[in-house]
């Protein structure tokens, strides 16, 4: 199979190679979330910003995957081996659960060849506590496999990390203090509104349209993630633990996003 996927490939796919380009096309900017992840340095001060990580949910692999190779793809999922599981540190329950998604192409690998199945696979995991539960740990499992075929996969290889400082105002993540818990960690929509914007203006830089081609859109709106992924967004929260940054995040469930120098400086005066 060819490793060189043809340019100006449109969906829906003919052959494996046309797939391979077309999975690996940005997504619209309605289909990314924003999260602010761990604590990080800023400033001078050892916890004065934060990470923001960019995603795409469980649906948009999905609608991706209908509009390149309709009735072509089909998920499989299988427990992982237990020996390949390490236990806790303290010898209690596990506190993270792992499951594997399989995801299965069939097409030709040349016009009217004969079909052929191609296989990528990965392991999802959460929080054995998530409020999601299962749903959350599917989902990821499902996310994390669409990555291995190239989908949402420029969000890890392509783009550097966003980091804001702590604080109230417009492009700072907001940090709300909780008694016997991590702190949460919550964005404005003003801010997630500018993010996005940063991120629609990097996705039409003449690097990414010429390395990975222009935005391919499933109907997400203009300005901000549509009603399913917000909800499921929703559904996982947002704290802040001592978790590594989302940079070194090479999973397939939380991204990272360099804005092109559109960096934290305060907006114009109204």
């Amino acid at each position: 199979m060819s490793i060189h996927p043809p340019a100006g490939a449109e969906p829906p796919a003919r052959t494996h190679a046309e797939a391979v380009a077309l999975f690996r096309r940005p997504f619209a900017a309605g289909a990314i979330g924003f999260r602010a992840m761990s604590k990080t340095p800023w400033n001078g001060d050892p916890r004065g910003g934060a990470q923001v990580a960019a995603y795409i949910g469980a649906q948009s692999v999905v609608q991706r995957l209908n509009c390149v190779v309709p009735g072509c793809w089909r998920m499989s999922f299988a427990a992982v081996d237990g020996e390949l599981l390490a236990a806790a540190a303290d010898g209690q329950t596990r506190r993270r659960l792992y499951l594997t998604c399989r995801l299965h192409v069939t097409l030709p690998e040349q016009l009217n060849g004969p079909a052929v199945e191609t296989v990528y696979e990965d392991i999802g995991e959460c929080e054995a506590g998530s409020l999601a539960g299962l749903k959350a740990l599917y989902s990821d499992a499902r996310k994390r496999a669409g990555v291995a075929a190239g989908i949402g996969a420029y969000l890890y290889t392509a783009l550097a990390a966003v980091v804001l400082p702590l604080g109230p105002g417009p492009r700072q993540v907001e940090c709300v203090r909780r008694s016997g818990k991590s702190d949460l960690l919550l964005l404005s929509p003003d801010t997630e509104r500018w993010l996005r914007n940063g991120y629609r203006t990097r996705m039409a830089s003449e690097t990414v349209v010429q390395d990975l081609g222009p935005i391919l859109s499933h109907g997400e709106p203009d300005d901000e993630m549509g009603q399913g992924e917000s909800t499921d967004a929703a559904a996982h929260g947002t704290v802040e633990e001592a978790a590594p940054p989302a940079a070194s995040n090479g999973h397939g469930d939380l991204v990272t996003v360099d804005f092109g120098g559109l960096g934290p400086t305060p907006p114009p005066a109204a």
